[in-house]
């Protein structure tokens, strides 16, 4: 069976609309402690109010109700790379199940059933992109692959990321941080994207180890 990586990176929704999904900020939720004066008082709920909508921000790439996917990355056993990236969400999710349907490759990823495959499945409901085929019953298609399924062996308390799996193996790890995906994407997409498709390599260097490339 031929083999396809894939990898996505999410980013926050646009502002204007995370706003109007994220719960108001309740000012009876600051603590005040013994503070009296009432221009401090002031002072200090302004900027608990800031900063709920910038911590609300920093982790709305990581749900599908408040963020979005905004590449998604796919390697084929013959090493061709193809990234989705700049068309609209809608045409991103529609291309990857186009791919995933015209072909009868094995799909493989890093904590997919945890995260990639939720979210681009909720996505495309709230964007009314067709999906089908990709759950049977309670259980995955077959023809996905998680690694980090495979790496826990069972137990679900094991841990270890894609980078600290790749460092134990003596390969290469990140060439970047996650979070800082979607800042550097709005500056420099083709920078950007280099991160992701090192998230490939080793996507597929840890799955050669562990199973001889052979899905």
């Amino acid at each position: 069976m031929k083999t396809t990586y894939f990898d996505i990176e999410t980013g926050p929704l646009p502002d204007e609309e995370l706003n109007q999904i994220l719960p108001p900020f309740d000012p009876a939720e600051v603590k005040m402690g013994n503070l009296k004066d009432p221009e401090k008082r002031a002072a200090k709920l302004a900027e608990a109010e800031t900063n709920y909508f910038a911590d609300a921000r920093d982790k709305a790439a990581l749900s599908a109700t408040t963020g979005k996917v905004l590449a998604i990355g796919l390697e084929s056993t013959n090493g061709e790379t193809n990234c989705l990236a700049h068309e609209s969400e809608w045409d991103i999710l529609n291309q990857f199940w186009i791919r995933f349907h015209i072909n009868s490759d094995r799909f493989i990823g890093f904590n997919i059933f945890g995260f990639d495959l939720p979210f681009l499945i909720r996505r495309s409901w709230k964007l009314g992109v067709p999906v089908s085929n990709i759950r049977q019953g309670r259980y995955w298609n077959e023809r996905f692959l998680d690694l980090r399924d495979l790496w826990q062996l069972g137990d679900r308390q094991a841990k270890g990321s894609l980078d600290a799996i790749c460092r134990h193996f003596g390969l290469a790890g990140k060439n970047g941080n996650g979070k800082d995906f979607a800042r550097l994407f709005e500056l420099n997409q083709k920078e950007a994207l280099k991160y992701l498709v090192n998230d490939l390599r080793m996507t597929r260097e840890v799955h050669e180890i562990m199973v001889g490339g052979v899905a």
